[in-house]
């Protein structure tokens, strides 16, 4: 799925409630680094209202995407664990739970020391990740779920299943969707993991990487996070 454009398109359309959270903290003149752009469905937003923006994506056919679609934006393929792109950023953050798909904390540490390397004095750093619900990690691994309903690039309605089974030692979840689109037609699938991170971990971490928490969110619109929060939503600095 991670190579298919149109599909994740049709699968993050809705997607759209994170938007004001970051543009609420873009500095006017600040440069912007997006971590896993995916296909640029936030920097759409971003580079069409007038600002400095950079993204970068694991994926060379999604950065392709953007760099055809956004021509007045900069992307740049690489690992989000390991990259120098040579200069400073006022605000980088990294959306939607894509963090999660750092399946150590090895991996997460390299990647925010990389923010580090790369955030300005007075930079800030965003992180998006949901809170893990032992309600759907520990359901029927045997037994499909209905996840949504999207247009497929290919046409018509489609109808996205899923299983999942969540593996304790590691704390990863392994899921798998099923593209159904009805009509005899071939039903796609697709298996990707996530990296379920507690609120306690995603704390200890940033703070062992040199970052202080300024602010955590338990929704877009600013409501302090506590016990019967769904996200964790942080924004960090560089600790003085």
């Amino acid at each position: 799925m991670y190579n298919n454009p149109a599909l994740y398109d049709a699968c993050t359309a809705h997607k759209i409630d994170d938007i004001p959270f970051y543009e609420n903290w873009v500095n006017d003149n600040g440069t912007i680094l997006e971590l896993a752009c995916g296909t640029g469905r936030i920097a759409k937003h971003l580079i069409e209202s007038g600002f400095n923006y950079t993204g970068l994506d694991l994926s060379s056919v999604f950065i392709d995407h953007c760099r055809s679609k956004f021509p007045n934006g900069k992307f740049t393929t690489g690992d989000m664990c390991d990259f120098n792109l040579g200069k400073k950023f006022d605000l980088i953050f990294i959306p939607f739970n894509s963090f999660l798909h750092l399946y150590k904390e090895e991996e997460m540490t390299q990647c925010l020391k990389s923010i580090q390397n790369h955030l300005s004095d007075n930079g800030k750093f965003l992180l998006d990740i949901f809170v893990p619900d032992p309600e759907f990690l520990y359901r029927d691994p045997d037994k499909k779920y209905e996840e949504m309903t999207i247009i497929h690039p290919n046409g018509g309605e489609c109808t996205v299943w899923q299983k999942n089974q969540y593996k304790e030692e590691t704390e990863i979840n392994h899921i798998h969707w099923f593209f159904n689109r009805g009509n005899s037609k071939p039903m796609d699938e697709y298996d990707f993991d996530m990296r379920m991170i507690y609120p306690d971990t995603m704390d200890r971490v940033l703070s062992d990487s040199d970052f202080t928490i300024e602010e955590k969110w338990g929704d877009y619109d600013g409501e302090p996070f506590n016990e019967t929060s769904l996200l964790q939503l942080y924004i960090c600095s560089k600790r003085s």
